[in-house]
């Protein structure tokens, strides 16, 4: 069996995808108590967390032994919102964390906040520089398997991207859904401003360039990693999730497999294929972006 991460970016999948995960007796998925901070190690949630703490609680999160709670929330709690929930006491355990979610050095920037921009630069780069080592020796050290969620529809990534709150601002209808603090029905049109559209499918982008280059990167100091389709998790949920079982080394049969995924993962997809559905000019969006498809899978 081996222990996981899944590297994000955001508007990927990733949320019902842990859900899931977590609903199998073999797999522990961390997370804050009451059934929240799913992304545990993002900064609304663990606080401003130095390095070296990030550090100490992915050892021991990823140690071959079973996990200390005790000792990983005397850490963690020094800075986050809620502690950590206990996992299960057998099986695989992985998380999910955004890899740009490097700590700035606190002691540098709020001892000399008269600095330019210059040194803040320098700062955060060198502090940048010193996640990417510690997060690669942890991943190779523990031998953990790391997982690349991919969107290949770049419009519909975009558009997930672009209508944020359904206003066209940054946001995430699918909590306030999942939630029933709205409905499907609540949810409006928008006009898509195909200029400003644009740099979202560029972003996006330059997303999979800066996955490709990481994944490369950590191949070349042998940690095993794989790109792990959203439109694969649409289209059949149990060749999805047997395929990640494979690389994680998980004997899970098929009966089990459906009783998880018929325990649902709390989120609802918010967006329909046809993105009529949500966009009023939905032709003119797909005659200028409809052949933004990257294929990874």
């Amino acid at each position: 069996m081996r222990n996981f991460i899944i590297i994000f970016d955001g508007k990927e999948g990733t949320s019902p995808l842990v859900r899931l995960l977590n609903n199998f007796n073999q797999i522990s998925v961390i997370h804050q108590v009451n059934n929240s901070g799913w992304e545990p190690f993002d900064k609304h949630n663990s606080g401003s967390m130095t390095l070296k703490n990030l550090e100490k609680c992915l050892d021991i999160i990823y140690n071959k032994n079973s996990i200390d709670f005790q000792k990983l929330n005397d850490i963690y709690c020094k800075t986050a919102t809620l502690p950590l929930d206990k996992t299960k006491i057998t099986g695989v355990v992985g998380l999910k964390m955004r890899y740009n979610n490097y700590r700035e050095n606190p002691f540098y920037i709020q001892s000399f906040p008269y600095w330019n921009k210059l040194i803040r630069g320098v700062i955060k780069n060198y502090s940048a520089i010193s996640y990417k080592h510690m997060l690669f020796d942890t991943l190779k050290k523990n031998n953990i398997v790391v997982f690349f969620p991919v969107r290949q529809d770049l419009l519909r990534w975009g558009l997930s991207r672009y209508h944020g709150d359904g206003t066209g601002k940054g946001g995430h209808l699918q909590f306030d859904l999942a939630s029933g603090k709205i409905s499907r029905k609540q949810i409006g049109k928008i006009h898509v401003d195909c200029n400003r559209f644009n740099k979202f499918i560029l972003e996006c982008e330059n997303l999979h360039i800066q996955k490709r280059k990481l994944m490369k990167e950590l191949e070349s100091i042998k940690i095993e990693v794989y790109p792990i389709c959203y439109e694969n998790f649409l289209n059949d949920k149990q060749k999805y999730f047997k395929q990640i079982f494979e690389y994680l080394e998980l004997n899970i049969s098929d009966d089990e497999l459906k009783e998880a995924l018929k325990d649902g993962a709390y989120f609802k997809k918010v967006h329909s294929d046809d993105i009529s559905n949500f966009v009023v000019n939905h032709q003119e969006v797909i005659e200028k972006f409809g052949n933004s498809f990257r294929s990874w899978c």
